[in-house]
């Protein structure tokens, strides 16, 4: 009998008689091999009791009813196995393994094995769905990028300076860390507790290569545990690890009505709870008051600083008695990394305070001074303290929330300290 090239169905001769079992038979051969599915491909023996029209492809080294049938299509119809020699391109679901394996002339392979590419696919989900805004979605143990023989680079291309291109890096789908360009072209890492903060911890920018840290460098602290002597958690002084100290100063006599401003440097977010003066000489007036506080550094402005916003009014003491004035404040004040001024003054005559020596680093400006022998050089501005006459109202009524007017002296000094009369005091965030 006749049959097709391709699948091998029968042909209905035309004198043939029961034409009928021949057509059903090509039939049958069609509703195995089209649209076909077996349930097993590693199977060398038939299973025990198949249910009519189960399809398998027998292993290699095929035995019993399959013996010789290596790999055919096998198909239990009518209470017998059926087999069909498979042709290069055949196409068959293996249920058991949940692939589509394509007989290559030689061996039934996976389907996906032999594409060599995809192009200009719209979405591609692997072990997981992709969607409009994922069109690439891998649920993975691992991700591994290889190289093809050399080098390997990983490219993220944004349309323009203002987009962001970054890895992001998730818990439970609630951002906690990002790296990249994002809104501008200079790298970028920040991190955040909750996906919604973000709090920005290396910049560096693309024309310098300059980096900075926006929320300062925790340096680790090795000092004293107790606050009472010098360290621990929390600590009265420099915020900075590189701020060193001379000594713990000489006493100076406080003009009546004048604020004394000195600078100091906060290098990560830490907390100001607090800040103590020593007063070693009563004020002669009675009733006088001594007022501390904290002030941004504002810009330079001639041969001195302007004031920023006021960052902490701790109040007042009284200055008519001697020791050491502590002043708490009722909550803690975060502060940032930046440049400040403290800012100290007493509303009576006669009053003395020991200044701590100071050498921040980056407070040093230096100017040619005299001229001939005497040619010596000199410092000015925020490198020693500057001072503000006149100021009643703001050491008896309250710092103001912003300093209006400018220091009008500057003192200058040939050693590079700063003369340091309120101690703040400091916690760890």
């Amino acid at each position: 009998m006749s049959e097709t090239i391709n699948l091998g169905l029968p042909f209905i001769e035309a004198s043939q008689a029961q034409k009928h079992v021949t057509h059903n038979e090509a039939l049958l051969g069609l509703d195995t091999l089209v649209q076909a599915g077996v349930k097993d491909r590693d199977l060398t023996a038939p299973p025990g009791t198949p249910s009519d029209g189960d399809a398998y492809i027998p292993a290699s080294g095929a035995s019993g009813d399959w013996n010789g049938k290596d790999l055919n299509l096998a198909v239990w119809q009518d209470g017998v196995w059926k087999f069909h020699n498979p042709k290069t391109g055949f196409r068959v679901w293996v249920e058991d393994e949940a692939i589509l394996a394509i007989w290559n002339g030689a061996a039934w392979v996976d389907f996906f094995a032999t594409v060599a590419s995809l192009q200009n696919m719209s979405l591609l989900g692997v072990n997981t769905t992709a969607d409009a805004t994922n069109k690439l979605a891998v649920s993975s143990d691992a991700v591994l990028f290889n190289h093809n023989g050399n080098g390997i680079q990983t490219k993220l291309n944004k349309n323009s300076t203002g987009d962001t291109a970054s890895h992001l890096f998730q818990t439970n789908w609630s951002g906690r860390a990002e790296l990249g360009l994002t809104g501008d072209d200079d790298f970028h890492l920040k991190v955040s507790p909750d996906g919604s903060s973000w709090n920005e911890s290396i910049l560096v920018d693309k024309d310098t290569g300059q980096v900075s840290f926006p929320r300062g460098a925790l340096v680790e602290r090795h000092l004293p545990a107790s606050v009472d002597v010098a360290g621990g958690a929390e600590w009265w002084g420099p915020a900075d690890h590189m701020t060193t100290s001379y000594t713990t100063g000489s006493g100076q006599t406080l003009v009546q009505d004048r604020i004394y401003f000195s600078t100091f440097f906060v290098p990560r977010p830490l907390d100001l709870i607090g800040c103590f003066v020593s007063l070693y000489g009563a004020s002669t007036t009675p009733g006088a008051l001594l007022r501390t506080g904290i002030y941004e550094l504002g810009t330079p402005n001639g041969n001195n600083w302007d004031i920023g916003n006021r960052v902490a009014d701790f109040g007042t003491a009284v200055a008519d008695a001697a020791g050491n004035k502590i002043f708490t404040l009722a909550n803690a004040q975060r502060i940032e990394p930046g440049w400040y001024i403290t800012a100290m003054g007493v509303s009576g005559a006669g009053a003395k305070a020991i200044y701590g020596r100071w050498l921040t680093p980056g407070c040093t400006r230096y100017y040619p001074h005299n001229s001939g022998t005497a040619a010596r050089p000199r410092m000015n501005g925020p490198s020693v303290y500057l001072y503000e006459g006149s100021c009643n109202a703001e050491i008896t009524g309250g710092l103001p929330s912003s300093w209006a007017k400018n220091p009008v002296t500057d003192a200058n000094t040939t050693n590079n300290w700063v003369y340091q009369f309120v101690f703040p005091k400091w916690r760890e965030v």
